[in-house]
């Protein structure tokens, strides 16, 4: 650890035990001898997978939290170990035909644990009343895909971060749709999850404050408020550039952007609108990226897309130049589609459109203490009963410890194995291509399982490694993603005073040390559990940080990125958000060794598909690639919200209900 970082208050109360609480054991000391992850990861390293060690997994991983998320924040040095090894061909030459088979009585196998798979066993169990067997097989050491939270104890409160899938719309009635997409009033019914929760009121201030419930909703949905900052690029005239309140009322002045780039960021904001039929307007926005269409349709500068870039990627990975202008505009709601036809000036410029307040109070959003695992908990604990510890009422479901033995018990219609890495899929010789046998390792050593089906839930940059027998063309469709990486940085403050000095709940800056935005949340009350909400109290500051780099040729951005986010040791990343938050509210007295109680990091590789243009429409005709994945086949099918474009919880979970009917029809 730097003086640098020590002087900020990087690596107080954080021991060895603090990160491994019983979870990994094992020796070594790679990392401690001089290698970074990144040429760890790079290939050649072929880690012993029983004896991951731990030091190695504290440098890249850094302190987790407390609970039973704190073995899986991200992908874990743990978790990226067995996928390089997949990567790397490692059981490429593997007799698998000799393994012996443990199970040979499941109906379907999962690939994955995340919000799809939860779909198909909610759905398979249900419409069998349990009759099905099953087994998911999830590679992370606690399930939930990117719905998992984060958890701390600061001044003898419990608060909560997200990691990653952080916001939904509940419905008010059944068959209510959002984006294409049913929002499971019927299946929160039944599992009896509640639909409307109040919001906590914030105490110990006088100040008109307003506060996201999300950690993006501010960005462009509800981007007017007095509580917003936004700051202009640091310089060496202006190092500490001061932030500028709800800049879009004031024609974004004082954010150093020239004249021109100034009314070009209000048309973006305010007057963009298509003089088009809207016959066909989804398939010609498809065939062009967001880019083009701010460039080439609108006229605006490229200032514009840069500005765009970071919230582009915070929606659906990379930014304008990889993403598609359908899903940029149609799904994540960016400017430049509104036909004229539709919308006039007078619509597009009023401002009660974009209120932060206004946009809460106008939908049932929600947005839970720990982000989408509360909805997850709610399902898994229906499907497994007894799973949550003491569950006496809706705050339980927050952070409550887990029974883990319940999931994998024998007489569960389905079990869940965690920890438990696929690495070979395939029909069985002499079953008429009506089996299936998946090989995982688990512990170190393989296992083998028989089922008359499998679901993949896992996103297809495992999916393509792991088919020992999948046809051509679902392999190109399965190879003809891009992905983005991401990270979700979760800081735990003692308090916020600092903030609230400056007026300020939200903050949006270009050219900083890390990320691009960060805010702190209006806590909702669930059932027990009320989070405090006071400037004087511990709160979560969070930081949705999308990685984009245009500097390098647009085939070649993702992987970059991906390197850069692997090969950074959690202290060099501590680092850069400690110094970035001083820069941010060194005004309000803000002081990292005295205001930060913890630093939690989720780093997602492969966060986001990236929609490019033709991701609905192909560029040159025929079936998409998810609509030929969606086909499967023999008795293997797919489900994954990457399917969809822009990946959300009820995406994942109705292509998890997609694939089960599959499923039920096959057997």
């Amino acid at each position: 650890m730097s003086d640098e970082l020590k002087k900020m208050g990087g690596g107080l109360d954080i021991t060895r035990r603090d990160y491994l609480g019983g979870a990994l054991a094992g020796a070594g000391g790679l990392l401690l001898s001089g290698l970074t992850p990144g040429q760890l990861l790079a290939g050649g390293y072929k880690p012993d997978l029983e004896h991951i060690d731990p030091r190695e997994a504290l440098i890249f991983d850094g302190p987790a939290g407390t609970g039973d998320y704190r073995v899986s924040n991200g992908n874990t040095w743990d978790v990226l170990s067995r996928a390089h090894r997949i990567r790397d061909g490692v059981y490429e030459d593997t007799a698998y035909d000799q393994i012996p088979v443990s199970e040979d009585h499941y109906d379907v196998v999962m690939v994955g644990g995340g919000a799809s798979s939860l779909g198909a066993t909610y759905f398979l169990n249900k419409e069998t009343k349990g009759k099905i067997k099953g087994l998911i097989l999830e590679n992370h050491r606690i399930f939930g895909g990117e719905a998992k939270l984060n958890q701390f104890q600061v001044g003898g409160h419990t608060i909560y971060g997200p990691q990653g899938s952080n916001l939904m719309i509940l419905p008010s009635f059944s068959g209510q749709k959002a984006l294409g997409d049913d929002l499971l009033f019927d299946e929160y019914k039944d599992i009896g999850m509640p639909l409307n929760y109040e919001l906590e009121t914030v105490q110990g201030t006088d100040k008109k404050l307003e506060f996201d419930v999300s950690n993006y909703m501010y960005l462009w949905l509800g981007s007017i408020s007095e509580s917003l900052a936004h700051y202009a690029g640091p310089t060496k005239e202006n190092p500490n550039p001061a932030p500028v309140l709800n800049p879009w009322m004031q024609g974004m002045e004082g954010l150093g952007f020239s004249e021109q780039t100034r009314k070009d960021l209000e048309k973006w904001q305010w007057g963009l609108s298509l003089d088009r039929p809207k016959e066909g307007l989804e398939q010609w926005l498809d065939q062009m990226s967001y880019k083009d269409l701010l460039i080439k349709e609108h006229k605006l500068s490229p200032e514009v897309v840069k500005f765009a870039d970071p919230l582009v990627a915070s929606a659906v990975g990379l930014g304008s130049r990889s993403c598609s202008a359908y899903v940029a505009t149609k799904l994540a709601e960016m400017p430049g589609a509104a036909l004229s036809s539709e919308r006039t000036p007078e619509d597009l410029a009023n401002p009660a459109m974009k209120s932060l307040t206004g946009l809460i109070t106008g939908f049932n959003v929600a947005c839970f203490p720990g982000g989408n695992s509360y909805p997850y908990r709610y399902f898994a604990n229906h499907i497994w009963p007894g799973l949550i510890k003491d569950l006496k009422n809706p705050g339980d479901m927050v952070g409550n410890d887990l029974n883990h033995d319940v999931l994998d018990q024998k007489n569960n219609a389905f079990r869940m194995r965690t920890a438990a890495t696929v690495v070979d899929v395939r029909h069985l010789k002499g079953s008429n291509g009506k089996k299936v046998r998946v090989i995982y390792e688990k512990d170190g050593a393989l296992h083998a399982v028989i089922s008359k089906t499998v679901i993949v839930s896992s996103g297809s940059w495992v999916s393509r490694n792991i088919l020992g027998d999948v046809p051509e063309d679902i392999h190109q469709a399965l190879s003809g993603f891009k992905y983005a990486p991401f990270i979700v940085a979760n800081v735990a403050l003692k308090n916020w005073r600092f903030m609230e000095k400056m007026g300020i709940t939200a903050a949006v800056y270009h050219g900083g040390e890390f990320g691009f935005t960060c805010n702190i949340r209006q806590p909702m009350k669930v059932g027990n559990y009320q989070a405090p909400f006071d400037p004087d109290k511990p709160i979560v500051l969070t930081f949705y940080a999308p990685l984009t780099d245009t500097s390098v040729p647009l085939e070649d951005e993702a992987t970059s990125l991906r390197w850069e986010l692997f090969g950074t040791p959690y202290r060099d990343i501590e680092l850069k958000i400690r110094k970035q938050m001083v820069q941010l509210f060194n005004r309000g007295g803000f002081d990292p060794a005295r205001d930060i109680a913890g630093i939690t990091l989720n780093r997602w590789g492969h966060a986001y598909v990236v929609p490019e243009p033709g991701f609905f429409h192909p560029l040159s005709g025929g079936k998409s690639n998810s609509d030929i994945i969606r086909e499967g086949y023999g008795h293997i099918y797919f489900a994954h919200s990457e399917l969809r474009g822009l990946q959300a919880f009820a995406g994942a979970y109705a292509e998890g209900q997609r694939a089960a009917r599959q499923v039920l029809k096959s057997i």
